[in-house]
């Protein structure tokens, strides 16, 4: 084989064939790609048995045709710091040679006869077509709530991509949260489902936002792989063999208390709360939300670190509560919101909280409350103190020093209510 290469027009396939391959693995045939050349085209096939891709390289010539299994991270490597945009390759069935103007560089090559046979989707069944934008956007957002794949049950560490009533959802729980994500689609002949280990999904969603956003996408599916096919480019997946909860059953439509805030005021806040919050192995925050002032009071302790409390004004309806959170569960959750206005419903004290994107419905996320202990909450002393502190910025007229001892009677005896009240178990 040997072909004329123009470098960064053919770099561009092969990092796409590369995040696909095992590159810790270079000796081994999953550590290469395989460079097919034939007298019409160039393609590019990676695997690393679970993940496959195959795509068409342009920004070549072939002079002769053949094949080779070619090390991944190490050309990739010469590929990128090659001297010259003009390359030549050539490769016998033991070794290659890149030649950059008058520099060459031979490395070793990997027999085709190891590289595993993808799988392939002649027979597979076609789930629905959409915008490569778009499945990012629902990939992205629909596996927020899955787990690492190494997590017992199964389906933890998967997403579960499913089409119902012209939509194609991406859904994903961990046990204490949900992330559902959904977008139009066409080419929907019957409602179909497959379960994808999720962090294969993310591979994949990047690789279509860097590469092809405006491309269409097709998916289809057989009982074992999921295929992901643009124009020029074929992703395949593994399906996992488990079964995912009957998730629209876990959810509830009862709201005692709505906030509406800005994501990108709240995330800044919970990130300066997360610098004590951090410390502590439980990683708990204590929210309070009043209606009237709108206050979000947001309090997290370490005994050995400190303690921090910090006040926010928004919309609330109507009620007031206070729940305890994972900290980076809620942070999760806004930040797959994005700027803009997040809609945080609360359904009680110790039932499920869930996040809109304003008043849509395409994205929902839904966390439980992690039960507050003792150590979560602030002591008198505590209380006392920032309530001194967080009253200044409000826009109220200072009240006289009598009133305010008796504003701060009143805050301690609801923190007692609160403490008998409040003990949200996940």
């Amino acid at each position: 084989m040997k072909l004329e290469l123009e470098r960064q027009s053919f770099l561009k396939a092969w990092q796409i064939a590369e995040r696909v391959a095992q590159t810790k693995t270079p000796k081994d045939a999953i550590g290469g790609i395989l460079v097919t050349a034939s007298d019409f085209e160039i393609t590019l096939e990676a695997t690393d048995l679970k993940t496959s891709v195959k795509c068409k390289a342009v920004g070549a010539n072939v002079l002769e045709p053949g094949s080779a299994v070619i090390p991944a991270s190490i050309f990739g490597s010469m590929l990128k710091k090659a001297p010259s945009e003009d390359l030549v390759l050539e490769v016998n069935s033991s070794r290659g040679i890149l030649k950059a103007g008058r520099n060459k560089t031979r490395f070793a090559v990997i027999p085709t006869e190891e590289f595993p046979q993808l799988p392939e989707s002649e027979n597979a069944e076609e789930i629905c077509t959409l915008l490569a934008d778009d499945l990012s956007r629902i990939i992205a957002e629909g596996t927020v709530a899955a787990s690492q794949p190494q997590d017992f049950p199964r389906y933890m560490g998967t997403c579960l991509l499913k089409t119902e009533e012209g939509y194609l959802r991406a859904v994903a729980t961990d046990g204490k949260r949900l992330s559902i994500s959904k977008v139009i689609c066409t080419n929907v002949a019957k409602e179909q489902e497959a379960l994808i280990t999720a962090s294969a999904l993310k591979d994949l969603g990047k690789t279509l936002t860097t590469s092809y956003s405006e491309k269409d996408v097709k998916i289809l599916a057989d009982s074992s792989t999921a295929w992901f096919k643009l124009d020029d480019v074929e992703f395949s997946i593994r399906k996992v063999d488990a079964s995912f909860p009957t998730y629209m059953r876990i959810l509830n439509k009862e709201v005692y208390l709505t906030l509406r805030v800005n994501t990108g005021e709240l995330v800044s806040l919970l990130e300066r709360i997360d610098i004590i919050a951090r410390t502590n192995p439980a990683h708990i925050m204590a929210m309070s939300v009043t209606s009237g002032s709108g206050e979000v009071r947001v309090t997290a302790r370490s005994p050995e670190h400190g303690t921090v409390a910090e006040v926010l004004y928004a919309n609330v309806d109507q009620g007031y509560l206070q729940v305890g959170y994972n900290l980076t569960f809620f942070i999760d959750g806004l930040k797959a919101i994005g700027p803009g206005e997040a809609r945080i419903e609360f359904s009680s004290e110790e039932g499920q909280t869930r996040m809109y994107r304003g008043d849509s419905d395409e994205f929902l996320y839904m966390l439980m409350p992690a039960r507050l202990s003792s150590q979560d909450r602030l002591t008198e002393e505590e209380i006392v103190d920032f309530s001194n502190r967080t009253e200044e910025p409000q826009p109220l007229p200072e009240p006289a020093p009598e009133e305010n001892h008796e504003e701060l009677h009143d805050e301690n005896n609801n923190q007692e209510q609160q403490e008998q009240n409040t003990d949200a178990p996940f």
